[in-house]
């Protein structure tokens, strides 16, 4: 009987490349996010591809961007700055990259809901307005929650920064 119930469950930890290919263009997403926020220190004059890339991004994210944070502003009456809105747009890129590490290998809490809770309220904050410190963060304390898939957990956070660093070494070398 035992067998027949572990027989009709899936693997959790199974390859599901629509999963993968999310999370490469979440993470490509969530690079350039990044480059665009880097751009309120760093004139960047992109090249090839990069060119189109920020073109694209120009044409489809930030009127989304601009929906998102008029509602905010609407709700609040606060007006956010567009570095602001870059930041904390990076910051939701953070969230979610370290959302789906989480969710990828179940890092997920057992125990008290209000504690589940706390630390939701946690990530929340911490990801989307101190970004700089989640990243931090996640690479010092995935080894303590999970240290068996911790290699696994950091590249999923951490590719957007990779990427990162794959943009503009190829953005340097088509000038």
């Amino acid at each position: 009987m035992s067998q027949m119930k572990s027989a009709g469950k899936a693997v959790p930890h199974e390859i599901a490349y629509g999963y993968v290919i999310y999370q490469l263009i979440a993470s490509f997403l969530g690079a350039f996010a990044i480059a665009i926020f880097i751009e309120h220190f760093v004139h960047v004059d992109w090249h090839g591809i990069l060119a189109t890339q920020e073109s694209l991004w120009k044409l489809l994210v930030v009127p989304v961007q601009h929906f998102a944070f008029g509602k905010i502003e609407y709700l609040t009456g606060q007006k956010f700055e567009t570095f602001w809105r870059d930041y904390l747009t990076v910051g939701a890129v953070a969230l979610l990259s370290f959302a789906r590490a989480t969710l990828a290998y179940d890092m997920t809490p057992r125990g008290s809901r209000i504690l589940r809770w706390g630390e939701l309220l946690l990530d929340l904050v911490s990801h989307i307005l101190l970004w700089p410190i989640a990243f931090l963060r996640a690479f010092l304390g995935v080894f303590e929650k999970d240290p068996e898939h911790a290699p696994y957990i950091l590249m999923l956070t951490l590719t957007p920064l990779i990427y990162l660093a794959i943009f503009f070494a190829v953005n340097v070398w088509l000038t």
